[in-house]
């Protein structure tokens, strides 16, 4: 796991006060949650490299926030890192049957192969997910070639969990106004 320093630390953002219009559910503490549950969004996040992680996910909490959203929100800290992310989003998305999903996970480049490797089978199993499940989901995966790269992206300089956001609620318009 990356532990970053003092000062990434503060590059990266941060929950802002969730008096909310949306309906937040954390699925990790909820107890007995029906699959009868009608969400209009599931985030799921890998808890590898979690700073990084938690960092776009309260980005793309405090941009549905100021954008008012209104509507149910599930998000799902995943165990492990993005290689398992499809099977679990799948598994779920079966169980909850979301209109949109976003997964979030960082692949930090290092010395040997297995960051190509594992890119592109994480980023084409999303997909296939996606395809089996007829429900469009965000590729929130950071592919970087190092720690600082993470950072600009996650944090306040790029701020991906705000577009992210601003996707979804583009895509949940379309959802709506097509029925589909």
């Amino acid at each position: 796991m990356t532990v970053f320093s003092k000062q990434n630390q503060e590059d990266l953002i941060k929950l802002n006060d969730l008096n909310q219009s949306f309906d937040l559910i954390d699925l990790n503490s909820a107890k007995n949650i029906s699959s009868n549950k009608k969400f209009d969004m599931l985030v799921f996040y890998s808890d590898y490299n979690q700073s990084i992680n938690q960092s776009i996910l309260n980005g793309y909490l405090n941009c549905l926030k100021a954008k008012k959203f209104e509507g149910l929100v599930g998000i799902l800290k995943v165990p492990g890192g993005a290689f398992e992310l499809p099977l679990l989003t799948s598994k779920i998305i079966r169980k909850y049957n979301p209109k949109i999903c976003l997964v979030i996970g960082c692949i930090i480049k290092g010395e040997t192969q297995h960051y190509e490797f594992l890119s592109s089978t994480v980023i084409n199993a999303i997909r296939n997910v996606s395809f089996e499940n007829e429900i469009p989901i965000l590729n929130g995966i950071l592919t970087v070639d190092n720690e600082q790269q993470a950072i600009d992206r996650a944090g306040k300089r790029m701020d991906k969990g705000s577009e992210f956001a601003s996707a979804s609620l583009e895509l949940m318009n379309f959802i709506n106004k097509f029925d589909v």
